[in-house]
């Protein structure tokens, strides 16, 4: 027990070393990468800023040479005086007020490019009006190249460019800061990685040692612990063999006797066939005779005889049948529940069909058997069935009383698994205190002793079911019917 706990107790320190080997490094890792990434995000929302301001650039240089374009446009009408020369102005002219909005909402969040843009758009509108009036002056042949004319054109446009520069300027600035940002945080990147992996593998070169070292002198202890399992094992294996020698005696003594068993048992099944050969030959054979030299005088003297002796010899006639019927229903009780039972499909209908003209009591006139739809295969014994049905066919039509008609009516429902076959007559019917004591061997209800029977035949069917692995029983209600019903395997086709 010691050395149990020893073991385990060192399985625990290995399995707290090794944990810690693992745990710490990923720890310190995990720490390293969280500063990394947060470093990366900066750089990245930085890089998105710089990105921003190439936007905002190409944006301004766009809407720069748009107003050029009008500009140009402008120019080669008045010189020319060619309206189709005003097809570059007007196709510029409502293009580079979608390009400022889109430069205006670029620097919305810069306060002092929004006014320079609002400057833009405002010297712009000035420039178109007088832009107009001097398309104007040049289709009234008017004066459109004077002096005047001509420098407050250019301080329009320069004021225009000016403000341009001006913004394109502080863009291109800013864009200078953000880039120097961007390229101090890599180099920030790079020195911190450099210096994270130089301190997390000297770390984990000298946490490993200590582990390892702590590893090997639990190692060395364990083999010490296993070393003194291993004698105490070996001590333990005579032991074991001997056990084992005694078990192998045991077995071969529980073999012996089980085998004397088996002869016993064989025996005695030899010995209950002789006496059901006895039975069927021996007993039988004075009731046999009974029945023969009781008849002999009844026909040969009867006439020489008192009525009270003729009465005497018809009852031991009467009396040697119900024997001899007795002895039979033994018989096959017997035989039904010690033959071997070989399963397999059986066709329901087909097997009913083949019964109902074997017993002329089924096929007397007024009897009514009706099968009530197709009847399904089930796994059974065919000869054990057709006993049950036998027995429960005759039954329904004998137990009727004598003002009513015989009538039977059979059917089958699914039943999860397995077939519920049901067979319904319109007879005595059964009080509910005998319907689980008619299954019994020689069992008979009050209401029966007017009818011929044994008492075994319900006892043999519910025998060969059982057998068959399946059950029986019986719904009814006095002089109402009785419902019997089996319960057996349904034959999955």
């Amino acid at each position: 027990m010691s050395n149990q706990l020893l073991l385990k107790e060192h399985e625990i320190r290995f399995k707290r070393i090794v944990r810690r080997a693992f745990l710490l490094p990923i720890g310190v890792m995990i720490v390293a990468s969280i500063v990394l990434a947060w470093l990366v995000g900066y750089l990245l929302t930085v890089t998105n800023w710089v990105d921003h301001t190439d936007r905002v650039l190409a944006q301004a240089n766009l809407s720069e040479k748009l107003i050029l374009n009008l500009e140009t446009g402008l120019r080669r009408y008045q010189i020319t005086g060619n309206a189709a020369m005003l097809e570059s102005f007007h196709q510029a002219e409502p293009e580079i007020e979608r390009q400022l909005d889109i430069l205006g909402r670029l620097v919305s969040d810069n306060p002092s490019q929004v006014q320079r843009v609002k400057g833009i758009h405002s010297a712009l509108n000035e420039w178109k009006i007088f832009a107009r009036d001097l398309m104007g002056r040049r289709e009234r042949n008017e004066d459109y190249q004077g002096f005047k004319i001509n420098a407050k054109e250019k301080t329009l446009m320069d004021t225009i460019q000016s403000n341009f520069e001006n913004f394109i300027q502080i863009e291109a600035g800013l864009r200078k800061k953000r880039v120097d940002v961007v390229q101090q945080i890599d180099h920030t990147i790079q020195k911190f990685r450099f210096i994270v992996l130089i301190i997390i593998g000297l770390g984990i070169a000298y946490y490993v040692q200590r582990q390892l070292n702590h590893v090997a002198r639990i190692y060395e202890s364990t083999l010490e612990t296993t070393r003194q399992k291993a004698e105490a094992l070996q001590k333990s294996e005579a032991s074991l063999k001997e056990a084992e020698n005694r078990l192998r005696k045991y077995a071969d003594e529980l073999e012996q006797i089980v085998k004397q068993r088996t002869v016993k048992l064989q025996e005695t099944i030899a010995e209950l066939e002789a006496y059901s050969y006895s039975v069927s030959h021996d007993l039988r054979a004075p009731l046999r005779a009974m029945q023969g030299y009781s008849k002999v005088l009844l026909d040969e003297c009867g006439q020489d005889l008192k009525a009270e002796a003729q009465v005497y010899l018809k009852r031991i006639v009467v009396a040697a049948e119900r024997m001899d019927r007795l002895i039979q229903d033994v018989l096959t009780y017997s035989r039904v529940a010690r033959s071997e039972l070989v399963l397999e499909p059986v066709d329901l209908g087909k097997l009913i069909n083949e019964i109902i003209p074997q017993y002329p009591v089924l096929n007397f006139p007024k009897t009514q058997i009706v099968i009530d739809g197709p009847l399904p295969q089930v796994t059974a014994s065919e000869a054990s069935l057709t006993q049950c049905f036998s027995n429960l066919l005759t039954n329904a039509v004998k137990f009727v009383p004598e003002d009513r008609n015989p009538r039977v009516r059979i059917w089958a429902e699914q039943a999860g698994s397995c077939v519920k076959i049901w067979i319904e007559d319109n007879g005595i019917g059964i009080a509910p205190e005998y319907q689980n004591r008619i299954f019994g061997m020689f069992e008979r209800i009050p209401s029966e002793n007017a009818y011929e029977g044994t008492g075994v035949g319900l006892a043999i069917v519910r025998k060969a079911v059982e057998r068959m692995g399946g059950q029986v029983g019986v719904e009814s209600a006095v002089n109402k019917g009785s419902r019997f019903w089996i319960l057996l395997p349904e034959t999955k086709i």
